[in-house]
């Protein structure tokens, strides 16, 4: 299957519907989620389904497959809009074109692309991809189909740094040298940019005067994909930089160490290129490359990095503890390697949809890649899902006390109560009036007994006083159920503990020990 055919058949998984969540949304700063995203969500900064390419506000604006981003130094997040051939920002409160020319529509509808080197207004690109930024603030871009690298001065200016705009794999200096569908870009301290050469299965280096150098070997492999037809392939090896080979590269990201990191998409891996040793390693993924096969089968599997399976790795990114997050596209999921082994982050695994929610509830659509920004959020470009995503914080309303014991919050509102929150056994426990009015349960009580009646739908709980027993009747049969905690009585009111009956309602429920709070959310929304 030819890398264009590949992209047709992931387009057909379709697209979906999100709605855009205001920024005042987001959530306090920090990268805790690194260590677990228990208290995170993924919520949507902006795009929806619907195509298009419009600017304006983060709830009205639309994206065509977008597939990178990089944050600005301004604070703006710089947004390949790669069908479209154009590059947007997103900030706060808004979608605003960067650089790029609208040239209409084909025949077929779909958006036309151009190759111009101008100013940002005038310049033209066609399906720019990777996105980096050096420490003096120029841009680079992966032109994927004009086979170029492209730069964006501080300035404004746009030039191209490599390639003229013909596909092939000639070394030399700007013009001169040639490229066959690029994807990354990453750039190093020294301002040293390298390139994922795709189609060409191969990492290239390039120097801040316009050279260009393959830095891995080429691939010699051909399949016959059904008799009679014959195309070359990448190939797979570790060892000597100059002897290893790569099977479609995708994603790049540098280190601190000026070494390279390499999304290797067709072999399902990520890559080291540690260039003081002169060597490159596996760090995640595996699987065989048959003889005849184009790429290694795609697989889910978390745990080492020997046992980790992976399906198409596209972008990367590091965080401040120096752990890698790799959107891993064909899984729909962010994955998160550190400390030798690969775990996911964000998504359901091997599922495509549309949805937000907790971390492990939300749903991506072939995402492609991950950036982390100064405040500590991960974005995530999702890229058939037409949407710039960010992992972080529940939110904390604006006016919750402090300083006042326990807080319970429902969806991002607090549960009030007369009587403060009780903390018995390891377990909060609020009044079942509280619960019941919180969670949408009818509250009523047994006269005879004092045992609170719980009710929702068919399904009736009857809550003893100091018991962790309690009764839960449906349909005609009872089930004895036991509670994480004894209910109590404090100031004449029945207490009953929020976990059991947060996760009856399958909503996910955690506790915020620094801030002490229990947080209790619908598991996607």
């Amino acid at each position: 299957m030819t890398n264009r055919l590949r992209k047709v058949l992931l387009a057909s998984l379709g697209l979906t519907l999100v709605l855009s969540i205001p920024a005042v949304a987001f959530a306090a700063p920090d990268t805790n989620w690194t260590k677990s995203t228990k208290l995170y969500e993924v919520r949507t900064w902006t795009g929806k389904s619907e195509l298009g390419h419009g600017n304006g506000s983060l709830s009205e604006a639309t994206f065509f497959h977008p597939r990178s981003a990089v944050a600005l130094p301004d604070g703006r997040l710089l947004v390949s809009d790669t069908a479209n051939h154009l590059i947007r920002t997103v900030s706060v409160d808004k979608v605003e074109a960067y650089t790029g020319l609208d040239l209409g529509e084909d025949d077929a509808n779909v958006p036309i692309g151009g190759y111009n080197d101008e100013v940002l207004a005038k310049a033209a690109f066609e399906l720019p991809s990777g996105l980096a930024i050096d420490a003096q603030g120029n841009v680079y871009v992966a032109d994927t189909k004009n086979n170029a690298v492209r730069k964006i001065s501080k300035d404004g200016a746009v030039t191209t740094l490599a390639g003229n705009g013909n596909l092939g794999q000639a070394d030399g200096v700007g013009a001169k040298a040639t490229f066959y569908e690029p994807s990354d870009v990453a750039v190093d301290s020294k301002g040293n940019v390298y390139v994922a050469d795709t189609l060409n299965n191969v990492i290239r280096k390039i120097t801040s005067d316009g050279t260009v150098t393959t830095v891995t070997a080429a691939s010699t492999r051909s399949i016959e994909y059904f008799p009679g037809a014959v195309d070359t392939a990448g190939d797979f090896n570790d060892g000597k930089i100059a002897t290893a080979k790569f099977n479609e590269p995708s994603g790049l990201a540098v280190d601190a160490k000026g070494n390279l990191y390499v999304s290797d998409r067709g072999n399902q891996r990520v890559r080291y290129i540690d260039f003081a040793a002169d060597k490159v390693t596996t760090v995640a993924g595996g699987g065989d490359l048959g003889k005849q096969a184009p790429y290694v089968e795609g697989g889910y599997v978390d745990g080492t990095a020997a046992q980790s399976r992976l399906n198409a790795p596209e972008g990367l990114t590091f965080t401040a503890d120096g752990s890698l997050i790799v959107a891993d596209s064909l899984n729909h999921v962010i994955r998160i390697v550190k400390d030798g082994k690969v775990s996911t982050l964000a998504g359901v695994p091997t599922e495509f949809g549309k949805e937000n929610g907790v971390s492990g509830s939300a749903q991506f659509n072939h995402p492609t890649d991950v950036t982390v920004l100064a405040d500590g959020r991960l974005v995530i470009v999702d890229e058939f899902g037409n949407k710039v995503r960010v992992l972080q914080k529940y939110a904390k309303p604006a006016d919750l006390p402090t300083g006042k014991g326990i807080s319970v919050l429902f969806n991002g509102t607090l549960v009030k109560s007369d009587v403060p929150a009780q903390l018995k056994s390891n377990a909060v426990l609020l009044p079942v009036n509280s619960v019941g009015t919180a969670l949408g349960f009818k509250v009523s009580f047994d006269s005879k007994t004092g045992a609170a009646l719980l009710t929702k739908g068919e399904a009736v709980y009857t809550i003893p006083q100091g018991s962790k027993t309690i009764t839960k009747s449906l349909k005609g049969k009872n089930e004895t159920l036991t509670l994480n905690a004894a209910t109590i009585v404090v100031n004449n009111r029945l207490f009953i503990p929020v976990r059991f009956f947060a996760s009856e309602n399958d909503l996910d429920i955690q506790w915020d020990a620094a801030a002490q709070i229990v947080v209790i959310r619908n598991k996607v929304f």
